[in-house]
């Protein structure tokens, strides 16, 4: 009948779309590690710290700053923008996570950094589905888990001048809960954000 023909266009729609969020952001990944071994490679911050020892932390901290910033008008003005705009801002976060990243050659091997990718990609993907198909509405939680995100970030840089913090395995655990919580919240958000823009019809 009608009904269920537009269920299933919707729900292929609805597909396609999350589809094409993923592709986007497997590109800025991939964005993400090429800048972050490109800096590496270029030994810019070795040559830096070297004359400098504390600029590698203040660099760290200053690139932090700015992903939270681009982060922040992100989602304050995702829906007013173009999807240009959008898209390229997008993939200037990507390059930002990766100038943060680089530092992470200086205190890990390759083989360490990859397999915590890895691990990173695994939980990722299995949140994603949690969001998708779960029937909780985990908005009800975001402003716990946005203000747990903010106290996480403030205590990170915290543990990088007092080791007893940064070093402490209760701060990983509390970020994999944080981070396992927004990445369902964000696949709802996605699924919303389908509907708002194209009223479950349309492409990205």
């Amino acid at each position: 009948n009608r009904d269920q023909t537009v269920y299933v266009n919707e729900q292929a729609g609805l597909k396609d779309y999350i589809v094409g969020v993923f592709t986007k952001m497997g590109i800025a990944l991939l964005i993400t590690a090429a800048s972050a071994y490109g800096l590496y490679a270029s030994n810019l911050i070795g040559s830096m710290a070297m004359s400098n020892p504390g600029i590698l932390s203040v660099l760290y901290i200053l690139a932090i700053a700015v992903e939270f910033g681009i982060a922040i008008y992100f989602s304050s003005r995702l829906l007013s923008m173009s999807t240009g705009t959008a898209k390229a801002l997008f993939y200037v976060y990507a390059i930002v996570t990766g100038l943060t990243f680089s530092t992470l050659f200086y205190s890990y091997d390759a083989s360490t950094i990859a397999i915590s990718f890895l691990f990173t990609a695994v939980v990722f993907f299995s949140c994603a589905i949690i969001g998708r198909f779960t029937n909780v509405d985990l908005s009800r939680f975001s402003g716990i888990m946005m203000g747990g995100l903010v106290a996480l970030i403030l205590v990170s840089i915290l543990g990088m001048f007092i080791p007893a913090i940064g070093n402490s395995l209760l701060l990983s655990y509390v970020g994999i809960l944080l981070f396992c919580g927004i990445t369902a919240w964000d696949m709802q958000r996605i699924m919303s954000l389908y509907y708002q823009t194209n009223g479950g019809y349309g492409q990205t």
